[in-house]
């Protein structure tokens, strides 16, 4: 699948906050390998090693310490967690001083970005050199080929958080479907048909702007894709190969088609600064009623609208037809491997840290870091993990049901698993977005979203951010063509700037990294 990152935002696209976190040992000066004296764990069976496990907390759910998986961990491994959570908003500025200093715990959680740049100070453990302990996590491996992109001259330095089931995700085309059938319009299936049924919504709602989103890049990457084309860096899944999409004649369609819906009033006159949440207050009021985003959105503004309209709904239509007669549409990347958790090369105890991942990466730690445990919070049926039927009435009357349990257990995403399991979600969720998930997946145009940018060395890492540098003023052009403010008689001119400000060179970057990870 064509994953579009833009150079003017980040190459992964995304969907939940991940800053992983610190551990905490009993060493008094905070030095990174601090393990706790080896002593018997509950069970008599194993030796305890104490590690500190940095991370950053989503408000979403909070990390709490001594929860039923970290006991449950300690049972099975050895290896007794301090959780050492920072706030979200101040884990970046927290990491990078920690790894300025190779002042890191024992266990903290890395961008794939940070796992290349500090991979060769000999701060990080070489994952790979334990490959022959590590069976479970190469069968992951085997099942999502894109983990090779973290390897670094040949070796591993960070364990990915991989994906063992999700509520599969997308940028996808959403519509108030009870508008269509109020207006006895069908469901577009062509982006020709998507202008003509914004129109006659337009002609029934004139106050409304029909089409409305949460700024450029929120959308116009798949959107661009969508209609033949790139946006940024775009990986074209059928060639093997990355594309710059800005200068390509396909771009030009797409301005010419978003400067019509602009300058017919279809497309909202924010749509380049709207905030999410003023975004969210149009979809949710009727003002809008179509978007090319998060489908899972679409949950939250039905249930805003139906305070007011019982029979208002957002639905999922599938992937629209382009000019060329294509259908393509991506799906958010498999697992979340632009998130990483690098083990300290001072460690004391490399091997029982090694043990313990490899532990949850199979199917015992798996349950067990995203269902907590089994007899008391889930349950094995037909084979598969469930929350049990007790655990789910406790946390029912929450506001945010899944992740308070989750909270509480100490599982999930959001906590420490790093083979997600998305189950307890799916028995909480709305049936809609379950349904939506399996819907994209199934969808004939859907393609998975990379994941990763390949690894870049030293010297091309300082070389894109010079042609970055470089592009990203002219890159402001985009939303002048869609204002009508740059005339689009003016594209191929500004094509050829973008070219010569070195979209051809970002391109060969990017391919000769990809052949090495090939």
């Amino acid at each position: 699948m064509a994953r579009k990152g833009t150079v003017l935002t980040s190459m992964l696209l995304g969907t939940v906050l991940l800053a992983s976190a610190c551990s905490s040992g009993s060493s008094s000066n905070g030095q990174a390998g601090n393990t706790g004296p080896a002593e018997s764990s509950g069970s008599g069976s194993k030796p305890t090693v104490e590690v500190r496990w940095m991370r950053g907390e989503n408000p979403a759910q909070a990390i709490k310490q001594d929860t039923p998986v970290i006991r449950e961990i300690l049972a099975k491994t050895g290896v007794k967690i301090n959780m050492e959570p920072v706030p979200g908003s101040n884990y970046e500025d927290k990491k990078r001083a920690l790894l300025a200093t190779n002042n890191i715990p024992d266990i903290i959680g890395v961008s794939a970005s940070d796992a290349a740049e500090f991979a060769t100070t000999g701060m990080f453990l070489a994952i790979s050199d334990y490959f022959d302990r590590m069976p479970n996590f190469q069968k992951v491996m085997e099942t999502n080929p894109e983990i090779k992109k973290l390897f670094i001259d040949g070796k591993l330095y960070s364990l990915p958080i991989a994906e063992h089931f999700k509520i599969q995700g997308g940028k996808a085309p959403m519509i108030r479907t009870d508008i269509l059938e109020k207006l006895d319009l069908a469901v577009p299936t062509t982006f020709d048909e998507l202008y003509d049924t914004l129109k006659k919504m337009k002609e029934a709602y004139p106050d409304s702007y029909p089409f409305s989103s949460r700024g450029i890049p929120a959308f116009l990457d798949a959107f661009a894709f969508g209609m033949g084309g790139g946006f940024g860096m775009t990986y074209d899944d059928q060639a093997g190969t990355y594309f710059y999409g800005q200068n390509k004649p396909e771009f030009k369609e797409v301005l010419t088609y978003l400067n019509k819906l602009y300058s017919e009033g279809l497309l909202d006159p924010d749509f380049a600064v709207n905030t999410k949440q003023n975004w969210d207050e149009k979809m949710s009021t009727g003002r809008s009623f179509f978007y090319y985003d998060n489908n899972s959105f679409a949950v939250n503004y039905t249930a805003a609208l139906q305070q007011t309209e019982p029979g208002a709904k957002f639905d999922r239509i599938p992937y629209l037809k382009n000019s060329k007669g294509e259908i393509r549409g991506w799906l958010y990347p498999k697992g979340w491997l632009v998130d990483n958790y690098a083990i300290s090369s001072k460690t004391k105890d490399p091997e029982a840290v090694i043990a313990m991942f490899d532990w949850m990466y199979g199917e015992e730690g798996t349950n067990v870091t995203n269902y907590g445990i089994e007899g008391e919070t889930f349950e094995i049926v037909d084979g598969q993990a469930q929350i049990t039927e007790a655990t789910l009435e406790k946390y029912k009357g929450s506001t945010d049901p899944a992740r308070v349990m989750l909270s509480e257990i100490g599982a999930g995403l959001l906590a420490l698993s790093v083979h997600v399991d998305e189950g307890p979600f799916k028995q909480l969720s709305d049936p809609n977005l379950v349904r939506w998930g399996e819907e994209l997946v199934n969808d004939p145009g859907a393609r998975y979203a990379p994941a990763l940018a390949p690894a870049f060395t030293a010297e091309e890492s300082k070389l894109i951010k010079g042609l970055t540098s470089k592009i990203a003023p002219l890159e402001e052009d985009v939303v002048k063509f869609i204002l009508g403010i740059k005339p689009l008689s003016e594209f191929d001119q500004w094509a050829e700037q973008l070219t010569k400000a070195g979209s051809d060179q970002l391109e060969s970057i990017y391919n000769e990294a990809l052949k090495r990870v090939q």
